[in-house]
């Protein structure tokens, strides 16, 4: 575990607006976010929660052309050279864009990790790794045996559970859950960062996976509901960076 915990800022890409998306990452960047990720939202956003799913609908309503995302986060990244981007992306979205085509815009734009649940297409991957794309795998508390064995081989990092969800949260969670499956990925061999994502929302969260033995931690709807309050959004910033520092 880090000393000091990686804070990554959830972007919805295109939402409410490209440019309004756009602004709010430079907003992160001047917050202090040690990485962003960006999503390009899919047609089909299944495995999301409803307030995410709707803000990728929202986007694609305002525009549903993957050439455009992909170019103002290229324009993005050439006026914020330093800022750590990590695409987040449906195996539905690659198909759309083309493998070939992507893994090359990724490399050119000094990306060189996704976040995914669902890419498993082997052509993709081959691709991928031609390119030097690394998947972060994602893990939820159930722990199944297919996603353990890619966390343990990633090459890049593990995206974590890090909150139970509604149907999970009864009054006999075990609240050891997210310290017991980071222990088991240690314990099956994996090296790479643990960073834990999913309903963290106040300093106590932060603490709960720094005890649990986590690397970093993404926020999404708790800055994304700031989102027309600047002043806000950079002092929740603030409040997290402290917290991600461990005080």
């Amino acid at each position: 575990m880090a000393d000091k915990l990686k804070l990554i800022a959830y972007l919805s890409g295109g939402y409410p607006t490209m440019d309004k998306s756009v602004e709010m990452a430079k907003l992160y960047v001047a917050g202090g976010c040690d990485a962003i990720e960006w999503n390009f939202p899919p047609r089909d956003p299944h495995m999301e929660a409803n307030y995410i799913a709707e803000k990728m609908a929202a986007a694609r309503q305002q525009c549903d052309d993957y050439s455009v995302y992909m170019e103002r986060l290229a324009r993005f990244k050439e006026k914020e050279p330093q800022a750590e981007v990590i695409p987040m992306l449906y195996q539905e979205t690659v198909l759309d864009i083309g493998a070939l085509r992507l893994a090359a815009y990724l490399k050119e734009n000094g990306m060189d990790t996704v976040i995914t649940a669902d890419i498993s297409a082997p052509d993709i991957l081959e691709v991928f790794d031609q390119y030097g794309i690394m998947i972060a795998p994602f893990v939820s508390f159930q722990m199944e045996e297919k996603a353990v064995v890619r966390a343990v081989e990633s090459r890049g990092f593990v995206y974590m559970q890090a909150m139970p969800t509604a149907a999970e949260r009864t009054p006999d969670f075990d609240w050891d859950t997210l310290k017991n499956c980071v222990e088991t990925l240690r314990r099956r061999g994996g090296r790479c960062p643990i960073y834990c994502g999913g309903g963290i929302r106040t300093a106590e969260d932060v603490a709960l996976i720094r005890r649990s033995g986590g690397d970093g931690f993404f926020l999404g709807s708790s800055l994304m509901e700031y989102y027309d309050d600047p002043v806000q959004l950079m002092a929740v910033m603030r409040a997290f960076r402290k917290a991600a520092s461990g005080e």
